[in-house]
Formats: structure tokens, sequence, C-alpha cells
């Protein structure tokens, strides 16, 4: 059983990190600044930085690109101050004026470090104006297998088609069929197109949801799921939520269906913490395990989608959160969590976790934190480690049984 919802644990938690990893480093990044600003930074180097971004003259993209590549290289606060006056500046462009800028970018030699860190930040306000036309100018990045780029052109489809969804999509399929999109991997799986499928689906489930549906009924089955839960909604309305689930039960297989639930789920708790993942459980109507595995991505994502380490405060929030949802999951979701934490001293090292397993079990009348976090250790670390924190079970049979079971 043990090694049953380890496996469990690992798919669910390995679902969406990887791109919420990406979008919450954007996040992070972006309140560092905000408070920066609003203290007022220091240090010569980020002033002089700051003043070359805040300059009302023409701006040396040079100079930019140099200082845009080093903020991606250290993540400075001085560097990200920048960059938030630059982007200010940059948003307050007209699109003629930001295709200048890109022109002018293209034609000047730089290292392709800097080229990459400072193209985006020129795209992002270009196709708040002009989705498309980001769309026509870098399609020809789809060759470079870039997922940085392959982001924001999914990004700016998605923002094509709530516009314009008929050429949005045909672009689309156009991509595909002339292969931007075909993978090398045994199972025929491309990610990047999944995502973009995802983008269009989003808008199509609300705007033309037959068209939705058609849309995901011409991808392997064995697609579907990830597709259909990688459907950024661009309406979260009750009518909305009830088409999607409508969708996944209709057309992804009943065995991947959850896995479909928990991605979203996800997306949810990326964008408004737990309490708008209360909201998403409450729209739709789950099954138990669907609702088990939409929690267990949800507090995945929220605690191993960025590199702090763990705080008690993070595992009382989610322990009160998961408690309100399914209290029959927060000793175990609690031990799961541990474990993770301390697989390579990601957030915590082994004796911190193993420490909070016996105060959480302690605390909570009963060894389920304890087991849970003993047998995760077991099957995914050091089973003699394990066999020595089972010691500290305190009821007697489950202790006993619990050694039997890491023999």
């Amino acid at each position: 059983m043990a090694l049953v919802l380890v496996g469990t644990w690992l798919g669910i938690q390995l679902l969406a990190i990887s791109t919420m990893e990406s979008e919450n480093g954007v996040l992070r990044k972006a309140i560092a600044a905000a408070r920066l600003l609003a203290a007022g930074g220091k240090g010569g180097h980020a002033k002089a930085a700051d003043k070359l971004a805040r300059d009302t003259g023409p701006l040396d993209w040079a100079k930019l690109a140099a200082v845009a590549a080093e903020m991606q290289k250290s993540g400075g606060l001085g560097d990200l101050r920048t960059m938030v006056h630059l982007q200010q500046r940059l948003r307050g462009m007209t699109r003629e004026e930001l295709v200048a800028a890109l022109d002018e970018i293209a034609a000047i030699e730089l290292p392709a470090a800097s080229r990459a860190a400072l193209e985006p930040l020129l795209i992002g306000p270009l196709l708040e104006k002009d989705p498309a036309l980001v769309i026509s100018r870098f399609t020809e990045r789809l060759d470079n297998h870039d997922d940085a780029m392959d982001r924001q052109l999914a990004v700016a489809l998605k923002a094509w088609a709530k516009s314009d969804p008929r050429h949005a999509s045909e672009w689309f399929d156009q991509q595909v069929a002339a292969g931007k999109f075909a993978s090398a991997a045994l199972n025929g799986r491309s990610q990047s197109r999944l995502q973009f499928e995802g983008a269009l689906l989003g808008v199509l489930l609300t705007s033309d949801p037959s068209g939705a549906a058609g849309r995901l009924a011409a991808l392997p089955e064995d697609q579907r799921a990830e597709a259909i839960g990688n459907a950024s909604l661009a309406s979260t309305t009750q009518a909305d939520l009830t088409a999607f689930a409508k969708l996944v039960r209709s057309q992804v297989p009943a065995s991947e269906q959850a896995a479909a639930f928990a991605r979203q789920a996800a997306q949810w708790v990326a964008q408004g913490g737990y309490a708008n993942v209360t909201a998403y459980l409450n729209a739709i109507k789950f099954t138990a395990d669907e609702r088990v595995a939409c929690i267990e991505q949800a507090v995945a994502t929220q605690l191993f989608s960025n590199s702090n380490r763990l705080a008690t405060a993070d595992l009382d929030t989610l322990r009160e959160w998961v408690g309100s949802q399914a209290p029959q999951l927060t000793d175990s979701v609690t031990g799961k969590v541990l474990c993770t934490a301390a697989i390579g001293n990601r957030k915590l090292d082994f004796a911190q976790a193993a420490d909070l397993a016996v105060q959480y079990s302690q605390a909570s009348g009963n060894d389920d934190v304890l087991i849970t976090f003993v047998e995760n250790w077991a099957a995914r670390s050091n089973k003699d480690e394990a066999r020595e924190l089972a010691a500290k079970i305190s009821d007697a049979k489950r202790r006993a049984e619990t050694l039997k079971r890491l023999e």
C-alpha cells in the first residue's frame, strides 16, 4: 500500500510543477521589485542601471540587454528595480514603437543570452496590444524549441483567440501540419503542442464549446488529460466550469480524469492560493478520488513550485486547509509533504522533517503523520533511517505492522 501511495503522490506532484516554478518565479521577482520600489533602492550599480531605464531619451538596447542578462543570472534586486521601471516605460510605448524597438534589437550584435533576456521584455507589452503580430513575427522561433519563447507564444495565441478564434485556430493547425510541433519522443507526445492546445481550449470552452470538444477529440486519448488540464480558462463562471467538467468526462479516459482535474487545480492555487481552489472544488461535482487528486496537487504546487524553505507556518496552513476540505487526508498529506521536502534536502533536512513528523503525530493524537513519513521515506530514500524512525511510533501494534512492511 505504501508504494502505491508514493507512486500516486509523485505522479500528482509532478503534473504541473515545472510550469508553475517558472510562472511563480516571475511573480515572486515582480513582488520583490514592487517592494523595492516602494522602499527605495540603494547601491551605486542599481542606481546607475535604474537611471538607464528611467531616462526619457532613446533606450540603449545593448546596455539594457546586459542588465537584463545580469538580472537573469543573479536575480539581484537592484536589477529588478531597473526592470520594473523599464517595463513601465515599455508598456507606455505604442505598437509601432515596440515593433521598431524589436527591429533595432534584431539589427545589433548581442550575445545570445542577452538577446534572450531582452526580447521577452518587449514581447509582453506587444502581445497586449497586438497578439496576432507577435505570433506572425515569431512563428519561426517554434523551430528553436525554446521553452520560454513557446510559453510567450502560447500566451499570445490565447490572447489572439479571444478576439479572433477562427484565425488563431487556423494558424495553429497550419503549424501542426507543417511539423512545427513534431515530437521525437517514443510516445509521440509534444509538450509544447499540448501547451498551445491548452491555450486554445481555455478560450474555446467559452466561445465555441463544440469546437473545443472537436479539438480535444482529435488528440490521441493518452494526451487529452494534459491538454485540457493545461487549459487556462478564459472565464470561470459556473457554466464554464460545468462545461469544462463535461468535456473532461466525455473525452478523457476514465483512468486519467482525476489527473486532468488535478492539473486545473494547480492553476487555481497558483492564481489565488488555497481559497481559490476551494471555489474550484465547490463548483464541480468530483468523485472522491478526483477530489483527493485535486487537493494533493494543490498542496504540491503551493509548496513545491518555489525554492523557499518549508516553514512550520506553511505546514499549519496546509493542515488547516486540507482539514476543511478532506479531514481524513490531513495527516497523510502532511507526511508526504515532509518526505518530499526532505528528499535531497530540498526544503528541509531529514532531521528537521523527522522531528516535525513526530511533533504533528503527537499533536494529532495518532501516528498517521509519522507512519506516512516513514513509509514514504523508506520507499524513496533510506530504508534504514526509516526503520530507526519507526521506533518512535507510539502505538505498539502499528509500530510492529510498519516495521514488518519495511522488511
